[in-house]
């Protein structure tokens, strides 16, 4: 007779009575038998892995979802066909196309203030550029340069023909595009000549600046102003208004008013 190989049974039972082994065949279980379901779920499940592998390499390296066409938007004064070189995307595969390392390449160039890059399936990139604009002309003594709204220098851009100047007092001052000049400076003669002529009725006639003294100022009322940064800058503006009403302007005339210094106002 054939014994079932079943859970709990030992070796020892295998016996009969008088003490001789029986003879027989061992019956596997369903799932145990050759070519049984086990198995094939088994093959089955391989057969999927390896179809998805197979299916994920074809998607890789297949032309179609490898870049094709890189898009640039907002470019106006740099060349949008050398944004999409510098880019160096084409024939990246869609998946794995290096995104990050083109916003890095093409942000470092000194009329870039942002750029965005994005997929657009199944084939394209597309750049999305914001160019730093011009502001005002900065003047040293042995050249002219152009910054923007954070003091960075510019080439390839002009500002408006009414644009304001800044006379960099220093002499041995030199600059390459992409320098940051003094961004707080910057901001502050925009400020300025936004606020003086509401808060003070008065214009401004020239604005200079040096390392040392920070932003200065010529009035059309005939005095100089240094007002340094813009730290404090509405408080140094009601310590100018309160001496202007105290003096007058005819008696400031020819000097020069320090406000550095907070409540410490110089006028010399």
């Amino acid at each position: 007779n054939a014994i079932r190989r079943s859970k709990g049974v030992h070796r020892d039972d295998w016996q009969t009575t008088s003490g001789r082994p029986l003879q027989g065949h061992v019956l596997l279980g369903e799932d145990e038998e050759p070519g049984g379901p086990r198995l094939w779920r088994r093959l089955l499940v391989l057969l999927l892995v390896t179809g998805l592998i197979a299916g994920g390499l074809a998607l890789y390296f297949t032309p179609v979802f490898r870049v094709q066409e890189v898009q640039v938007t907002g470019a106006q004064t740099l060349d949008a066909y050398s944004l999409a070189e510098l880019a160096d995307l084409k024939d990246a595969s869609m998946f794995t196309v290096p995104l990050d390392d083109a916003q890095e390449r093409l942000a470092a160039l000194p009329m870039v203030k942002s750029v965005k890059a994005e997929r657009r399936w199944p084939h394209t990139v597309r750049l999305i550029v914001e160019e730093r604009q011009p502001w005002s002309y900065w003047y040293t003594e042995e050249d002219e340069y152009i910054v923007d709204a954070d003091g960075v220098v510019l080439e390839g851009a002009m500002p408006a023909p009414d644009a304001p100047v800044i006379y960099h007092r220093d002499r041995s001052a030199q600059f390459q595009p992409g320098d940051v000049i003094d961004a707080d400076a910057v901001h502050l003669a925009r400020q300025l000549l936004d606020s003086l002529p509401a808060t003070l009725d008065m214009g401004l006639v020239r604005l200079e600046y040096d390392s040392r003294e920070g932003l200065s100022l010529m009035t059309d009322a005939g005095y100089r102003v240094i007002v340094g940064d813009s730290h404090g800058l509405e408080y140094k503006l009601a310590v100018w208004e309160a001496l202007e009403q105290r003096l007058g302007r005819q008696q400031m005339q020819g000097q020069v008013l320090d406000l550095r210094f907070g409540d410490r106002p110089s006028l010399r």
